[in-house]
C-alpha cells in the first residue's frame, strides 16, 4: 500500500497538467462567426477553467495538508493510508465533478472570511518580491558586460 499514494499522486498530477493544458487552448474557429470561436465552445471553455481550477485549488489544500498533519493524522487513524488512496482515486476519477463541490462546500467556506486579509498579504509579498527581483537583477546587469568582455 505505501506506493499507491503516490503513485496516484503522480497520475493525478500529470491528469491536472495534461486537462489545463487542454482547456487552455483556443477553441476551434467557426466559418459563421468570421473566424472567431462559437458562443458554445466559449463557454463550454469557460466551464472547464472553472472545474480545472477547481482542481488545482483542491490539489492544492491536499499537498499542504499533507506536508503539514499528514503525518500526526496518520499514526492515530486506523486504515489512514487506505481512506486517503480511496479519497484520491475518487478525485482522479471523478475530476472536476468530484473536486468542484469540495471546493464550493469545503475549502470556499473556509477562506471566504479572510479574503481580504488575504489579498493584503499576497499584495505585500508581490511588492517585496519585485522590490527583491529589481535589487537582484541590478548586480547581474552590471557584471554582465564584463562577462561578455
Amino acid at each position: 500500500m505505501p506506493l499507491v499514494v503516490p503513485a496516484l499522486r503522480l497520475f493525478m498530477l500529470f491528469l491536472n497538467v495534461y486537462e489545463t493544458f487542454k482547456t487552455l487552448k483556443t477553441p476551434p474557429a467557426s466559418a459563421r462567426r468570421g473566424g472567431k470561436p462559437s458562443v458554445r465552445a466559449m463557454t463550454q471553455r469557460k466551464r472547464n477553467l472553472k472545474g480545472c481550477l477547481a482542481i488545482w485549488i483542491v490539489w492544492c489544500c491536499f499537498a499542504i495538508y499533507e506536508k503539514t498533519i499528514d503525518g500526526i493524522i496518520g499514526l492515530v487513524t486506523p486504515f489512514y493510508e487506505e481512506m486517503k488512496s480511496v479519497l484520491l482515486l475518487f478525485l482522479v476519477l471523478t475530476r472536476a465533478r468530484g473536486a468542484e463541490p469540495l471546493f464550493l462546500h469545503v475549502i470556499r467556506p473556509m477562506v471566504k472570511p479572510y479574503t481580504t486579509t488575504l489579498d493584503t498579504l499576497l499584495d505585500l509579498t508581490c511588492m517585496f518580491g519585485d522590490i527583491f527581483f529589481a535589487l537582484v537583477q541590478l548586480p547581474v546587469e552590471l557584471a554582465l558586460p564584463y562577462w561578455n568582455s
